[in-house]
């Protein structure tokens, strides 16, 4: 499913419509910072370089920071990339110019973006920002200490805003994003940018990586809780999995979890069924059922 990035122009007519995933198009709603996890070209840094041009050319932007790894990462992805704001510009529209001296990107409306580096997060005292690009965050060098400089210029206008393009690593900001209040989270997958990608790199890629954990991060865009220490691993888990229970068991459990309190932000009602079949000396397999847990009920419903 598409939407039409050319319905949020409003009255400014785009010179033709292009589509984009939903994941790719900025959420609605009252964020302050936009989380786009995304696996390995599944479209991410377009998304970005596509919220910072519409900004500039028709959201009222007009101070814009572009946050990369390093220099180099934001002048040859951000700026320069197939996916960057130098190439993205639409056929009867003055590209933005590159001061390399200056190191900003200026729009001919006046609109200008400011390249900065995680390398340096004191480059960002002083500057301040009605908008911001952060991208590939996990790769960031002082991330914590660059994201909080950032904040502080963010105060320019009637609600600056940041969007934070990012394949998900368990790095000490991108797990502070996860659950900060005022932040709006999507995710998107390698395979959903197929159309743009070789069909060889998706099928050599999801048959070296698919279903390990590395390709869940790199590939799915999921972000990996820790598994040290856990008593069962998602690796075990998908190693115990089996297919259809036997028709006959000797044993079938179901297990109620009742809940402290009803009602609306209450806990579940635990509802498990788990069956077991029988074997000489206390031998057998185990096997789950079905897991039929409500949200808001009594075990009496």
């Amino acid at each position: 499913m598409t939407d039409t990035v050319n319905e949020l122009a409003g009255d400014a007519a785009l010179p033709f419509v292009l589509t984009a995933r939903g994941p790719q198009c900025a959420p609605t709603g009252d964020w302050n910072s936009w989380l786009a996890l995304g696996g390995r070209g599944s479209g991410k840094t377009r998304a970005g370089a596509e919220w910072v041009r519409f900004g500039a050319l028709f959201g009222g932007l007009r101070s814009i920071a572009l946050v990369g790894p390093t220099l180099h990462d934001v002048r040859e992805t951000m700026i320069d990339g197939v996916s960057g704001l130098c190439h993205i510009a639409r056929p009867d529209e003055a590209l933005p110019v590159y001061e390399s001296s200056r190191r900003r990107l200026v729009w001919p409306n006046g609109a200008v973006a400011q390249a900065f580096s995680s390398e340096d997060p004191d480059s960002l005292r002083g500057p301040q920002f009605d908008g911001a690009w952060c991208d590939e965050v996990a790769a960031w060098k002082r991330d914590k200490d660059t994201f909080e400089m950032l904040q502080l210029g963010l105060r320019l206008g009637r609600h600056p805003r940041a969007v934070i393009t990012t394949t998900p690593r368990r790095t000490p900001l991108i797990r502070q994003l996860m659950t900060e209040g005022g932040v709006a989270v999507t995710r998107s997958a390698t395979r959903d940018n197929a159309d743009f990608l070789s069909p060889a790199f998706i099928s050599h890629i999801e048959a070296r990586m698919g279903g390990t954990r590395l390709g869940r991060q790199e590939l799915e865009g999921e972000f990996l809780e820790a598994e040290d220490g856990v008593f069962w691993t998602r690796a075990m888990l998908l190693a115990a999995r089996a297919g259809r229970p036997p028709p006959k068991l000797g044993d079938i459990i179901v297990a109620v979890d009742p809940p402290v309190s009803i009602g609306e932000g209450a806990d579940a009602c635990g509802l498990l069924a788990a069956g077991a079949t029988n074997a000489a000396g206390g031998g057998g397999q185990y096997w789950v059922l079905e897991d039929a847990t409500l949200q808001g009920k009594s075990p009496a419903v």
